[in-house]
């Protein structure tokens, strides 16, 4: 949790505390997945459809949510959804910028839907992006021309700047130059954020 709770994260808080239940009673009244319960425990500030059922929980108005929620925003900008992505994904071919996803949550969907990041363990991007740095990705993205991506594809996705897409293969370039194509894509993620690697 951040140092620094908001007002609105106090208030929710409170209210559990008041009330002597566990985060999961707390949540299903909110009508929200426990995922996104944390992040708000996190520091991410609740999205504006969810102050009616945070306005019934704490019994004030959904004014009163709404600037709780705005003051949040105000007083911690350095705190966003990206930052508190969960890590996915692992190298499995470092020559090809290949990365294995593994299933997630038990199940058969190897393909993250909201914001995560990955660890790049791999020296195709570079100079742009150097081994061991973390990037950050948003599935809600639509990909433009020259943005770094993930392609998704039977459990894998590879890395690269997108160069175009036509009969369900993407092409990606590389900063070394080459070229690769990725076919039968699931889906194609732009990377919004990275972590950046000073050199003496």
């Amino acid at each position: 949790m951040p140092e620094v709770k908001s007002r609105l994260l106090q208030s929710i808080l409170k209210e559990q505390k008041r009330r002597a239940v566990k985060d999961r009673a707390v949540y299903e009244e909110l009508g929200v997945p426990q995922q996104t319960y944390s992040t708000w425990k996190a520091g991410v500030i609740p999205r504006p459809r969810q102050f009616p059922a945070i306005a019934a929980f704490l019994g004030v108005s959904e004014d009163d949510v709404a600037d709780m929620a705005r003051e949040a925003a105000e007083t911690s900008p350095s705190i966003t959804p990206i930052t508190v992505a969960r890590t996915y994904g692992k190298i499995s071919d470092r020559k090809a910028g290949k990365f294995k996803f593994e299933p997630i949550n038990d199940g058969r969907k190897r393909i993250p839907e909201g914001r995560y990041a990955i660890v790049i363990d791999t020296k195709v991007m570079e100079p742009v992006f150097h081994v061991g740095v973390k990037a950050w990705l948003d599935p809600s993205r639509w990909p433009a021309l020259r943005d770094d991506v993930l392609a998704h594809s039977g459990g894998f996705a590879w890395i690269g700047r997108f160069e175009g897409m036509s009969n369900g293969a993407v092409q990606l370039g590389r900063y070394d130059g080459s070229q690769l194509e990725v076919k039968n894509v699931e889906a194609v993620h732009v990377i919004v954020l990275s972590e950046r690697v000073v050199t003496a």
